[in-house]
């Protein structure tokens, strides 16, 4: 038996399509609306309602709305609106920051102008008088019977020797007028006479001071002529080493020693003067300026030998007390010494005691050195003792070890 199909009845879907149709004209009047401003008495908020809202729409029967929606139909509903005023107001893009302000420029120094000096009023010094002048050293001669009195005028005039003595003046005298400017044109015939002492070979035994140490050691002092020319060495060894040798080479003639050249060696460094005679200069090997060749000069080694020829030559000349000056040339400078005769004495020796004089030349400047000479008058006043003090106090003191053999004397022609 197959089952019955219910049927509805056409009556119960009527409303359905009425409803339907009610919806699809509310849209369209909304749309138009909408369009043309219209239906402004009609609220929007109608035709979203659902069809299960009995609120939201009319009965399809065609009853009446509700009293209270009725009201507010009733209401005088405000105009539509035409056209929009919402305003899309866009931020205005920040504008750039501007540049700072360059910095005020420095307010420019304030000078000061000091207060002129107020005036000084002239001061006249007086020139301080002039010291008297240094009386001469007494000159190289033989003593001088007693000087009568003579004006201011004359004192640099040279006192006369007598009669037995040679009229040829002091060595003080013309190394003294040089360095003034009152004789540099003698010639060496204005020399006193000189006689070489014959070849020798000193030996000495040397002690020496340098920086608070003392060093003992040995010295030879050679001395070779043939009666024209010269050659003198010196050699100071300590143990088996040579701190310093010097050498001097030249002519013989009537006034002494003519040196040629003159070296001084100290380690590895030598240094040299060369006299030039003809040209009347002295020249040195460190590039040192020139120094006018002075007549009678001498370098630091054969000075001891000219003091010998000297003394050879007149030793009455040579008393205590008298001054003698002489020229002496290193490797870089040329000056004159002063040596203070005297007296002769007895002096005790390595070799034995003998007589002999001492010479001494004092410093006259801050950095001179102090040479003192010992000439033995027995042994053609060969140099029996030589001491050399430094400013700082240093020395090199050399005393002879044996007494020389002298050979025959070979006398210049």
């Amino acid at each position: 038996m197959t089952a019955a199909v219910p049927h509805f009845p056409v009556e119960r879907a009527a409303p359905r399509r009425r409803v339907l149709f009610a919806l699809g004209a509310g849209v369209l009047l909304a749309h138009l609306s909408l369009l043309s401003g219209g239906l402004s008495g009609l609220s929007l908020d109608m035709f979203t309602a659902t069809a299960s809202d009995p609120a939201s729409a009319p009965d399809a029967t065609g009853a009446p709305p509700p009293p209270e929606l009725a009201a507010a139909m009733s209401e005088e509903l405000p105009p539509p609106v035409r056209s929009s005023r919402v305003r899309w107001i866009l931020p205005k893009p920040p504008a750039p920051e501007p540049a700072p302000p360059p910095p005020p420029p420095p307010p420019p120094p304030k000078v000061v102008e000091p207060p002129p000096p107020p005036p000084v009023e002239a001061v006249v010094v007086e020139p301080p008088a002039e010291p008297p002048a240094e009386p001469p050293p007494v000159e190289v001669a033989v003593a001088p019977p007693p000087e009568p009195p003579a004006p201011p005028a004359v004192e640099a005039t040279p006192v006369n020797p007598p009669a037995p003595v040679s009229d040829l003046p002091a060595a003080t005298e013309v190394a003294d007028s040089t360095v003034q400017g009152q004789g540099a044109g003698l010639a060496d015939a204005g020399l006193p006479p000189a006689l070489p002492p014959p070849g020798a070979d000193l030996r000495f035994s040397a002690t020496s001071i340098s920086k608070g140490k003392t060093y003992n050691g040995t010295a030879q002092l050679e001395w070779s002529t043939d009666g024209r020319q010269y050659e003198a060495r010196l050699t100071v060894r300590v143990l088996v080493f040579t701190v310093r040798s010097q050498s001097s080479k030249g002519q013989l003639n009537a006034k002494g020693l003519a040196p040629d050249r003159f070296t001084d060696q100290a380690r590895s460094s030598e240094r040299a003067a060369h006299f030039d005679r003809e040209g009347q200069r002295l020249r040195f090997s460190n590039n040192a300026p020139d120094a006018k060749l002075l007549p009678g000069a001498q370098d630091r080694l054969s000075v001891n030998f000219q003091l010998s020829a000297l003394f050879n030559a007149r030793p009455e000349a040579y008393t205590e007390g008298k001054a003698l000056r002489l020229p002496v040339s290193g490797v870089d400078t040329s000056e004159v010494w002063l040596f203070q005769v005297g007296p002769v004495a007895n002096e005790t020796l390595p070799a034995g005691e003998v007589q002999a004089v001492r010479l001494t030349r004092s410093p006259r400047k801050e950095f001179d050195k102090k040479v003192e000479v010992w000439l033995m008058p027995a042994y053609a006043h060969l140099p029996g003792r030589i001491r050399i003090t430094e400013p700082n106090g240093d020395y090199l003191d050399m005393v002879l070890q044996d007494l020389p053999v002298l050979p025959q004397r070979n006398d210049p022609p």
